[in-house]
């Protein structure tokens, strides 16, 4: 699993801040650039900020939104080149799958989750329309060179007060790396389908919420980020809907700047001190401003928040008792791979 420390006040503390600023930016660029997905541009560099801690880390701040636009170039090219081959195309596709959840599960680290990410979205994308296909690669690309330029700008009008980069806390699973990727590659394509089926192509970045559940490697971590995933839609579904409503009242442009830097601001130091995991809260961000978005260019809020909704409970919820109920049946007790490298 690829865990995310709570940030430390002491350390970073204009933390929430930044991240609050980096919610304006999106919107202030979807307002100059008129993106094809908008919601893409307001959530995505957030997302991808969300990481930093601490003192200014070149490598995370620069290394995340190339490493995130060479998987998606990589996995819009081995889609478009298949598509009109189905069945090459959904194998090469569950390969793609089995090797992200190895990776993850076998050393804990994020590569792999950025590697599902982008080939559930693409794949999905793939099955849909060429067209949104290439739609989407320059909306996570846009999204992704938002952070590249921003992140840097942030840290250095808003610096850190540790001089300490912020190190991460891979752990990898305890055993069955293959047999457990094996199965949870399995239950991802099933979940592709659902995707595939039920949500429009509008509609596609819900689809990172059911992704992210089945990454976790144990059965009680499924569980837990299932959990986590319903209380961070809650949280973002209520702040997108008092934000619209005022909106209903006042919807001028810098109403809606004030109300998304406020969101920002109040889920950022959230992740500071609130009760729960700081990724609930990051998620819970991203998914205000997804809404938010999405609202204001194609949906009614109702209808947003009614499809986040439903795709967690029944999507990533669905998939994750799927997951622990395979286990159960061919997996046997967690334990090392290689018991004598225990030593």
């Amino acid at each position: 699993m690829y865990v995310t420390p709570r940030p430390v006040l002491a350390d970073d503390p204009l933390f929430a801040v930044r991240m609050a600023f980096m919610s304006v930016i999106g919107i202030i660029v979807i307002q100059i650039t008129h993106p094809a997905i908008p919601p893409l541009i307001a959530a995505l560099p957030v997302g991808l900020m969300a990481g930093s801690r601490k003192a200014f880390s070149p490598a995370r701040a620069i290394g995340a939104p190339i490493a995130f636009i060479a998987a998606i170039w990589l996995m819009t090219a081995l889609v478009a080149l298949t598509r009109d081959v189905p069945v090459l195309m959904l194998a090469l596709v569950f390969c793609v799958y089995f090797l992200a959840f190895y990776i993850t599960r076998r050393t804990g680290s994020p590569f792999g989750m950025l590697i599902l990410v982008a080939a559930s979205l693409m794949s999905i994308m793939g099955m849909k329309e060429r067209a949104a296909l290439f739609y989407f690669r320059d909306g996570f690309i846009e999204g992704s060179l938002v952070a590249l330029v921003a992140v840097p700008v942030l840290y250095y009008l808003l610096p850190a007060a540790s001089n300490q980069v912020h190190v991460d806390e891979p752990e990898p699973a305890w055993g069955h790396h293959g047999k457990g990727s094996l199965i949870r590659a399995v239950v991802m394509m099933l979940l592709s389908f659902w995707l595939h089926a039920i949500l429009p192509a509008s509609d596609m970045l819900l689809a990172v919420a059911a992704v992210f559940v089945l990454v976790f490697p144990t059965r009680e971590q499924v569980f837990s980020e299932a959990r986590e995933r319903v209380i961070a839609t809650a949280y973002g579904a209520g702040l997108s809907m008092v934000i619209l409503t005022i909106l209903t009242f006042s919807s001028h442009f810098e109403v809606l700047i004030g109300l998304v830097f406020l969101a920002g601001l109040f889920l950022a130091d959230r992740m500071i001190h609130g009760r729960y995991e700081a990724m609930v809260y990051q998620f819970a961000l991203t998914t205000t401003l997804a809404l938010v978005m999405s609202a204001l260019s194609t949906q009614s809020p109702g209808y947003a928040a009614f499809t986040r909704i439903v795709l967690v409970f029944g999507g990533a919820v669905a998939a994750a008792f799927l997951v622990a109920l395979l286990d159960a049946i061919f997996l046997g007790p967690e334990q090392p791979d290689n018991p004598a490298a225990l030593g």
